[in-house]
């Protein structure tokens, strides 16, 4: 047995051979097109937090202080780019290049799952669909988990459909199946896809029991892989209790559900909006597989299930997209070869590269240039590795003090999951804050605090870091004209340089530009005129090279 092969959807017979060989060259020709712009993009697409965070786990991996197990085997892959001597953008430009790689494999996976469907005419549009649908084009080749698990469940699913299922394919199956759990609990997702798949095979099988016992022997292995690898990545990882696999899991799980239906419901319009070829096809085939008893109906609807997590899934941002749609190009395939037979594969293929262009021209490149200046300064100021507050992780190779600033992060912190601002300030010091996302900006702001960040947190960041440039804030203190003599508060021990005019700290007269060693705790201010006084981390800190951003660096994935 050599897999599925159900009656293949086909389009009718064509005029000529030649018209069949030309319209296969104009849709190939789209596809290479698109993979051209997306290549563009790897390279010059600012980026986006959640890349940063995950390269600084990079660092943090081969520093020793990588505390998390699970969900971070993109990392553990790639975390030989940290020796790079290339900075944090460039650092991720490799990364994204080989995730470029993870997604071109994913798309042959869908053509050749396709094909299992329908004919080369019809299959080949479900990896330009999928390519071009507006998020999985802008983040396909993302440094994030989605294109590594991606990859490894369509080579899984391709493995169920297309083989004949003896002991090597099951093993693979085991081993892929295994790599996409540890790379991502919601890995899970798929399992509608997986069971339909499996369901027509036991359905076609002459030997049905026999071939559920040896796909349950696969599951049961792929669970001991799992298990392995947990405890593989167990004995290395840095201690941290919201670190732990069961943490983890306990996290992912209350990702359903946990702000109810349709939780990220303005980016599925997005979607669709930026997807109208991908989203025509889909309506079309839910339609068809209603009615239309000659179509492997379950199977195909097992491969569009994914889909509906949209409904409760709180993280289907963007990036989301370019996982979960990926058996949904192949569900498709009813709506794809309709809308081939009533407008033409060509017309399909060139609205598919035309949206493609409006997308890349759309793309906001000036903030890339905003991250980079962002970088150049915090690594002038600081050229030896120094603990900092900031958004998530962008300066990778720094020790992050605080948890990453996502909306979830945000929500674990405020409930006590993770370490607060001030435990963070008393365990280490930590010198700069980064405001380099609304939350951070609003809290150091005239308007703050922010009401995400806790009283006594806020407070703490408000009072005790000065602006230097931008979004960088270094430790310090400000004491307006006219203050009262008073006590504050250090919280980064270090030199200290005295700007504005000059005063008594601790009972020592300090003249402007002068540099005074200063511990973490209490010490004494006492003006010595009734002009403004300014102590800021640092010692002959070198002058910007250029004007800060306008902004922060970041825009909406």
């Amino acid at each position: 047995m050599s897999g599925i092969r159900p009656d293949r959807i086909r389009l009718p017979e064509p005029a000529s051979p030649a018209m069949v060989r030309g319209e296969l060259v104009f849709v190939l020709a789209a596809l290479a097109a698109i993979l051209l712009l997306q290549l563009e993009l790897v390279l010059n697409r600012p980026v986006n937090w959640d890349e940063f965070y995950h390269l600084s786990l990079a660092h943090a991996l081969g520093q020793g202080r990588l505390s998390e197990v699970l969900q971070v085997l993109h990392v553990r892959l790639l975390g030989w780019v940290a020796a790079l001597p290339l900075g944090e953008i460039g650092q991720i430009r490799v990364t994204r290049l080989v995730m470029f790689g993870f997604e071109l494999f994913t798309l042959a996976a869908i053509y050749a799952l396709a094909r299992r469907f329908a004919e080369d005419r019809i299959a080949v549009l479900a990896p330009l669909l999928y390519l071009s649908a507006g998020f999985v084009f802008q983040h396909g080749f993302s440094f994030r988990a989605d294109p590594l698990v991606t990859a490894l469940l369509m080579g899984a699913l391709w493995l169920l459909a297309a083989s004949r299922l003896d002991g090597k394919a099951l093993a693979a199956l085991a081993v892929l199946l295994a790599l996409g759990g540890f790379a991502t609990i919601k890995a899970v997702l798929f399992a509608p896809a997986f069971a339909a798949i499996a369901w027509q095979r036991l359905r076609d099988d002459p030997a049905p029991r026999a071939l559920t016992a040896r796909l349950a022997t696969s599951l049961a292995l792929a669970a001991a892989l799992f298990g392995l690898l947990v405890w593989w990545a167990s004995l290395g990882a840095a201690p941290a209790p919201t670190g732990s696999a069961a943490s983890t899991v306990k996290a992912s799980q209350s990702m359903l559900l946990a702000e109810g239906l349709f939780p990220r419901w303005h980016y599925l319009l997005l979607m669709i909006g930026t997807a109208p070829v991908f989203a025509l096809a889909l309506a079309v085939s839910l339609a068809r597989l209603a009615k239309d008893k000659a179509l492997p109906r379950l199977m195909l609807a097992g491969l569009i299930l994914p889909l509906a997590s949209v409904v409760f899934y709180r993280n289907a941002f963007p990036y989301f997209y370019a996982f979960i749609l990926a058996p949904v190009a192949i569900g498709i395939l009813p709506g794809i070869a309709w809308l081939a037979q009533r407008y033409g594969a060509r017309s399909l293929a060139g609205i598919a590269a035309l949206a493609c262009v409006v997308l890349s021209a759309v793309t906001p490149r000036a903030v890339l240039a905003d991250q980079q200046a962002v970088l150049r300064e915090v690594h002038r100021l600081f050229p030896q590795p120094a603990a900092y507050f900031d958004f998530a992780g962008m300066v990778a190779p720094f020790p992050k003090a605080n948890a990453f600033m996502s909306t979830w992060g945000q929500t674990r912190y405020r409930n006590g999951e993770t370490e607060n601002y001030r435990a963070a300030m008393a365990r280490l010091n930590v010198p700069l804050l980064l405001a380099n996302n609304d939350v951070l900006v609003r809290n150091q702001s005239p308007g703050g605090p922010a009401w995400e960040i806790l009283p006594d947190d806020a407070k703490a960041l408000r009072e005790g870091y000065v602006q230097h440039w931008g979004p960088i804030w270094l430790a310090g203190q400000r004491f307006a004209a006219g203050s009262a003599p008073r006590e504050f508060t250090i919280h980064a021990a270090g030199d200290y340089t005295l700007l504005g005019e000059a005063a008594l700290i601790d009972g020592l007269s300090v003249r402007p530009g002068a540099v005074i060693r200063l511990a973490k705790g209490s010490h004494r201010f006492a003006p010595l005129t009734g002009g403004e006084t300014e102590l800021r981390w640092g010692k002959d800190l070198p002058q910007p090279l250029s004007p800060p951003p306008a902004d922060i660096p970041f825009k909406d994935f």
